[in-house]
């Protein structure tokens, strides 16, 4: 089968290899669809994943849908999410949480399997979805329900770390709220804010093509950061309050500089942009007004709630797909999505 594995920096290359084969308690999955992420682009270029290397000769990618050719015998599955109905079986298209935690440590056992100490990942620990088959454990695995295209069920895994970012957050009903960076995640996010009761969203980002898309999707402002200051645009917005809530999703230092100017005394930044290296922050503006800094990372069982509102169409995920490729051409649709002009890129087409 075709799959493209990690080498080293940009050195991703498309081989050839045997099927995997299913291990005890593991499914084998023939690739429906997969979203290209930030993060492969991130492991691609810098060769690390939040400290982590990624395995020589890893198939890359994490976010897809799969249809279930083979269940090793004497695999369970446990129902996770009670409003999603239907049992996992052959011919089933399943989605999953890509990490993988131990189970074993102290996170794990306190329900914080995302934050696990020995934390593996698709597409950094274990073969991922860029490859036309893929072998996953069971219990990480979601059913996808009958109308949700494959495109959008690709999607699945992003939505559910943005609805991560909002449960991370005190945002409530009425909320003001900014959000930095409006790729992908940044639009999620602006979404799932809306849904969890924001009245207010207000974007940051310098392409206009993403800035018209976060404005199609509902958001009430979109700031071109190189001609407009975000703060004075919050501050005009909430007289002179600031944004309840900042999610920052550039990772850059100076966008986490514009998070702090544009927060209110004793709001919250979650903190989702990963940056390269070190940020310059003036801490005295966290202390002074009791700004809250935290952290969003990956899913913890978020997925339930992503596929529930994809599935009613509360939310649209397509909408953000700028581009599709077939799995031959996964190297274009990586340079595609890191080279600017498009939102979300999905490779399609895996056989």
């Amino acid at each position: 089968m075709r799959a493209f594995k990690y080498f080293g920096h940009y050195d991703i290359r498309e081989v050839e290899v045997e099927i995997p084969k299913p291990k005890q308690g593991e499914l084998l999955l023939k690739m429906l669809a997969a979203g290209v992420c930030g993060t492969d682009l991130h492991i691609r270029s810098h060769g690390d994943w939040i400290g982590k290397a990624p395995l020589h000769g890893v198939t890359i990618g994490h976010e897809f849908v799969g249809e279930v050719v083979e269940i090793r015998e004497g695999t369970h599955f446990s129902q996770k999410y009670p409003h999603i109905s239907g049992d996992i079986k052959v011919g089933s298209r399943v989605c999953a949480e890509p990490h993988v935690p131990c189970g074993s440590c102290y996170f794990c056992l306190r329900g914080q399997s995302n934050i696990c100490l020995d934390i593996g990942h698709l597409g950094v620990t274990r073969d991922g979805a860029f490859a036309e088959y893929l072998t996953i454990p069971a219990d990480r695995c979601s059913l996808v329900p009958e109308g949700v295209s494959d495109t959008a069920a690709s999607l699945i895994e992003p939505l559910a770390c943005a609805l991560r970012a909002v449960h991370r957050s005190p945002l409530t009903v009425g909320s003001t709220v900014a959000v930095i960076g409006a790729g992908p995640m940044g639009q999620d996010v602006a979404k799932a804010a809306r849904i969890g009761g924001a009245s207010q969203v207000i974007v940051s980002e310098p392409d206009m093509m993403r800035r018209n898309m976060a404005e199609q999707a509902g958001c009430d402002a979109a700031v071109d950061p190189n001609v407009s200051d975000l703060a004075e645009t919050v501050m005009e917005l909430t007289h002179g309050i600031g944004a309840d809530v900042v999610f920052e999703a550039a990772g850059l230092s100076e966008t986490v500089s514009q998070a702090i100017d544009a927060v209110r005394h004793g709001g919250t930044i979650v903190q989702i942009g990963v940056p390269t290296g070190n940020i310059d922050i003036d801490i005295r503006r966290v202390i002074i007004g009791e700004i809250s800094i935290v952290g969003e990372h990956a899913t913890q069982w978020d997925f339930g709630a992503a596929i529930d509102l994809i599935a009613s169409g509360k939310v649209d995920v397509e909408s953000s797909v700028t581009h599709t490729f077939a799995l031959e051409k996964a190297l274009e649709a990586m340079d595609t999505a890191e080279n600017g002009g498009s939102v979300k890129v999905v490779l399609r087409n895996f056989s």
